[in-house]
C-alpha cells in the first residue's frame, strides 16, 4: 500500500466505437475506468498533499515496475511521468498507465504500433473515461483487461512475468483481426478512396464498396471465387488431370491407399517420388526425393496423418529444381516469389535442432503467427524425414562448416517477378484458368524461371486458391510486390470507388419524439420516394422503420448508426438516406466516411438541441457534396460552408435572405423555390409538398428539407414531383 493511499482499478463498461469518430480517424474502444485512488479515511487535511504525491509517485513507480517487462511502452510514449492529482483526489496518472499499457499489448499482438490515447475524468472523481485506439475491438478489449492486471500487479509490487501472455495475445489477433492478405487489400482499397466494411467479427470476410457496387474479398479469395474452382483446387489429383488436360505440365501421380500400394505407384512413376496427401496444404505432410521402398512405405502414414479427409496419398514424380510461387490475379501473373532450400551450417558445437533456432528461426521473417511469410521450422516428420536423408538426427552435432539441408519446400525468399520466362507466365496463367480461380497461388519446380518449360522440364505443383499475400510483399530479397492493389484493380476498375449516393437527415436527439423528430423522419422519407422515382434503388432507415428497395422490412425507430452500417451491406441499393440520432453518432462513431448532402432540418437545428456530432457530420461531407441547414443559425452555417461545400440554405415564407446567398430553397408565393444566384426557380406548389409530407407524418419544413436534398443530389423536378406523389 502506498503511504496514505489506498488503489484499485477496474474497467466498468466498454463501448466499440466506428473509425471516424470524435476521437479520431480509427476505430476506438472507450472505456469506464475505476480508478479508486482516494486519501485514507480519516487522513488530516495537512497530510493530505504528501498522500497525494505519494500516489502520483506510485503510479510512475508501476511504470517503471512495466517498462522492465515491456520495454516498448518507453520506446512508444517516453518516459512516464505523473501528473498532478485531480481536486477531491483521484488521479488520471493510473488510466494512462493503464491505456499506454493496453496499446503497448496491442502493438505487440498485431503491427503496425497503435498510439492513440485519451483520458478525461468523469462527474464521478473515481472514475475516468479511457480511449484507446483499438486494433481489433475484441482485441483491444482483452489487452486492457490483461493491462489493468498487469498495473494492479505492479502497483502490488508482486512479480510481473508476460512470458506467456505476449504470445497467447498474438494468438489471440490471429483469430480475431483481419489476417494479413484480407488487410493488404482493405489498405489497397483505401488508397483509392474505396469505403470497406468487415461483415463479419468471427472472419476475415469484408465488404469493398457500398450497396450494389459492392464486392466482397475473404482472405485472398474474391466473389469471383468460385466454389466449385476452390473444391478443385484442394483436390490436388483432380487438379493434375485439370492441367494435364489444358496442356500444363504435372508430374507424372498415382494414388494410393496403403504401404504396399504407394511403392507400387512408386515404381511405377519411375525413382525418386514425391509422397504428399490429396487435400492438404501449406506443405504439410509433404515427403520428398524418396529413393527407398522403407523411405515411401514409412512416408505414408504421416502424410495420411495430415490428410483433411482423403484416405488415398498421392505418389508422383520428384521434380529437380526449386519450387517458386507465381500469384495469378485474372488474366496475369502478377508476381512471383523464388523458394529457398533452408540449411544449416555446423560450427562443431550446436546440435542440429538448435541450430535450426539460430539459424533459421531467428529470421525476422519467419514465425508462426499469420502475420509473417514463412512460418517457424519445427522438428515435424517432413523435417525428420529431410535429415535422415542427410544422415543425421535433432541430436546431432555437425562437423564446422557442414552444410545440411533442412527442408526443400515452404520457405520463400527472393522476388524474381521480373525474371519469370514468359512461357512460364502464360503456363501459369493457364493453370489458373483451367481450375477456374481468379486469384491463385500456383506452386512450380523449376531449375532457371529465366528459360522455357520445355528446355528444363519445369512442371506445375499445385494450385492454391487463397493464395498467402506476404511471400510477394515481404521478399527476403528484390522490390515487394503491390498484389493487394492489384487484386483491387481487377475488382474495381480506375476510377470505380465503388460509392454510392450517401445523405443523410440529422434527427432529434435520441429519438426525441417531437415534431422535430417527426419532421427529420418526413423529411428522410420523402427523400427516398424522390430518389426511387428519378429511378434508383434507394435505401432508408429513420425513426419509422427500415426500407430497402421500396419494402419496408422492418419497423420501429432505426436511428442508430449501426442501421445505416447494415444497410450499406444490402447488394439492391444504388443510394442511401440515413436519418441519424446525433447522439448516437457520438456514441458510436460512423460506419461510413464520406456523405453527399448532409440535411440538417430547422427543428432538429434548434437551438436547445444538443448538435455536438455537427462537426464530424459536416467533416465527412465530399468535396464536392452539400450541406442544408436552416438560414437563421450563423454557426451552422459558417460550419457548413468550411473546406469549400456548398450550403444549401433553407428559408421560411417571408424570410428575407442575407446578401450574397448563392443558394437556398424554401417558400416564396405558394412555391416552393430553389434560389440559384438571386434566380428562384419553382418547383413544386407548397400546398402539394405540405400534403405529401403529411402523408408521411410531417410538416411543411420536412417537404422544404426533402426538396433542398432532392435539388442537392441532382434530381430533376419530375423526379422530385412523383415522390412527393408518391407520398401523398
Amino acid at each position: 500500500m502506498e503511504s496514505g493511499i489506498e488503489t484499485s482499478i477496474a474497467v466498468g463498461g466498454t463501448r466499440r466505437v466506428w473509425a471516424r469518430n470524435r476521437w479520431c480517424p480509427e476505430e476506438v474502444l472507450d472505456a469506464d475506468l475505476r480508478v479508486d485512488a482516494l486519501p485514507a479515511a480519516g487522513l488530516p487535511a495537512a497530510e493530505l498533499p504528501a498522500a497525494e504525491a505519494a500516489g502520483a509517485a506510485g503510479a510512475a513507480g508501476a511504470a517503471g515496475a512495466i517498462d522492465a517487462v515491456l520495454p516498448r511502452r518507453p520506446e512508444m510514449f517516453g518516459p512516464f511521468s505523473a501528473a498532478a492529482m485531480r481536486p477531491g483526489g483521484g488521479t488520471a496518472d493510473w488510466p494512462r498507465l493503464v491505456g499506454e499499457v493496453a496499446l503497448v499489448l496491442q502493438s505487440h499482438a498485431r503491427s503496425p504500433d497503435v498510439r492513440f490515447l485519451h483520458v478525461e475524468p468523469t462527474a464521478d472523481p473515481a472514475v475516468f473515461r479511457l480511449v484507446i485506439e483499438a486494433r481489433d475491438h475484441q482485441l483491444a478489449e482483452e489487452c486492457l483487461a490483461h493491462a489493468v492486471r498487469l498495473v494492479a500487479a505492479a502497483r502490488a509490487g508482486a512479480p510481473i512475468d508476460v512470458s506467456e501472455l505476449l504470445p497467447d495475445l498474438v494468438d489471440v489477433a490471429d483469430e480475431v483481426c483481419l489476417g494479413p492478405s484480407t488487410l493488404l487489400m482493405v489498405r489497397a482499397a483505401e488508397d483509392r478512396g474505396i469505403p470497406w466494411l468487415r461483415i463479419s467479427d468471427e472472419w476475415s470476410l469484408v465488404q469493398l464498396g457500398q450497396g450494389v457496387r459492392q464486392r466482397r474479398i475473404w482472405t485472398a479469395e474474391t466473389d469471383r471465387t468460385s466454389a466449385i474452382a476452390e473444391t478443385i483446387s484442394r483436390n490436388k489429383e483432380l487438379t493434375k488431370r485439370m492441367l494435364d488436360a489444358a496442356g500444363v505440365p504435372v508430374p507424372r501421380g498415382r494414388l494410393a491407399r496403403s504401404p504396399a500400394e504407394a511403392w507400387e505407384a512408386a515404381q511405377a512413376v519411375g525413382l525418386p517420388v514425391v509422397v504428399k496427401p490429396l487435400d492438404a496444404n501449406h506443405g504439410r505432410g509433404v515427403f520428398l526425393n524418396l529413393a527407398t521402398r522403407a523411405e515411401v512405405e514409412a512416408a505414408f502414414p504421416l502424410a495420411r496423418e495430415e490428410a483433411r479427409r482423403a484416405r488415398s496419398i498421392v505418389v508422383e514424380q520428384f521434380i529437380a529444381g526449386v519450387e517458386h510461387r507465381l500469384l495469378v490475379v485474372g488474366s496475369r501473373m502478377v508476381a512471383c516469389a523464388q523458394g529457398e532450400y533452408i540449411y544449416v551450417t555446423g560450427d562443431g558445437r550446436h546440435t542440429v535442432a538448435e541450430l535450426i533456432d539460430l539459424q533459421i528461426n531467428s529470421d525476422a521473417r519467419r514465425g508462426n503467427t499469420e502475420a509473417m511469410p514463412n512460418k517457424t521450422v519445427s522438428l515435424d516428420s517432413t523435417v525428420l524425414s529431410q535429415l535422415a536423408q542427410e544422415g543425421v538426427a535433432p541430436d546431432t552435432v555437425p562437423a564446422e562448416g557442414r552444410r545440411v539441408l533442412v527442408k526443400r519446400i515452404g520457405t520463400h525468399g527472393a522476388d524474381v517477378t521480373d525474371r519469370v520466362h514468359p512461357e512460364i507466365a502464360a503456363a501459369a496463367v493457364r493453370a489458373a484458368r483451367a481450375v477456374g480461380l481468379d486469384v491463385a497461388g500456383i506452386d512450380l519446380v523449376a531449375q532457371d524461371i529465366t528459360r522455357p518449360l520445355s528446355e528444363q522440364g519445369a512442371m506445375v505443383c499445385e494450385v492454391n486458391a487463397g493464395p498467402q499475400l506476404l511471400v510477394h510483399t515481404m521478399p527476403s530479397s528484390g522490390p515487394g510486390q503491390p498484389v493487394g492493389e492489384m487484386i483491387v484493380a481487377e475488382l474495381f476498375p480506375p476510377g470505380d470507388t465503388g460509392r454510392i449516393p450517401v445523405a443523410v437527415v440529422v434527427g432529434r436527439p435520441d429519438g426525441g419524439g417531437t415534431d422535430g423528430g417527426a419532421d427529420a423522419t418526413a423529411a428522410a422519407r420523402l427523400l427516398e420516394l424522390m430518389l426511387s422515382a428519378a429511378g434508383h434503388v434507394a435505401g432508408l432507415t429513420c425513426g419509422a422503420g427500415k426500407w430497402a428497395s421500396g419494402w419496408q422490412c422492418a419497423t420501429g425507430s432505426h436511428t442508430a448508426v449501426a442501421a445505416a452500417h447494415d444497410l450499406l451491406m444490402s447488394p439492391e441499393i444504388d443510394a442511401a438516406v440515413f436519418e441519424l440520432d446525433p447522439l448516437d453518432v457520438v456514441r458510436a462513431g460512423l460506419p461510413f466516411d464520406r456523405v453527399d448532402t448532409l440535411v440538417f432540418p430547422p427543428e432538429t437545428a434548434a437551438a436547445g438541441d444538443d448538435l455536438s456530432a455537427a462537426p464530424m457530420l459536416a467533416g465527412l461531407v465530399a468535396a464536392r457534396g452539400t450541406v442544408v441547414v436552416p438560414h437563421d443559425r450563423p454557426a451552422l452555417v459558417e460550419l457548413a460552408a468550411r473546406g469549400g461545400r456548398t450550403v444549401l440554405l433553407l428559408f421560411p415564407p417571408g424570410a428575407a435572405l442575407p446578401a450574397g446567398v448563392k443558394r437556398a430553397v424554401g417558400v416564396r408565393g405558394g412555391e416552393i423555390v430553389h434560389v440559384r444566384d438571386g434566380v428562384a426557380e419553382p418547383v413544386v406548389t407548397e400546398a402539394e409538398a405540405t400534403l405529401a409530407a403529411r402523408g408521411v407524418g410531417g410538416g411543411p419544413s420536412a417537404a422544404v428539407a426533402a426538396v433542398a436534398a432532392a435539388v442537392s443530389l441532382g434530381l430533376s423536378r419530375t423526379a422530385v414531383c412523383a415522390g412527393l406523389a408518391a407520398a401523398r
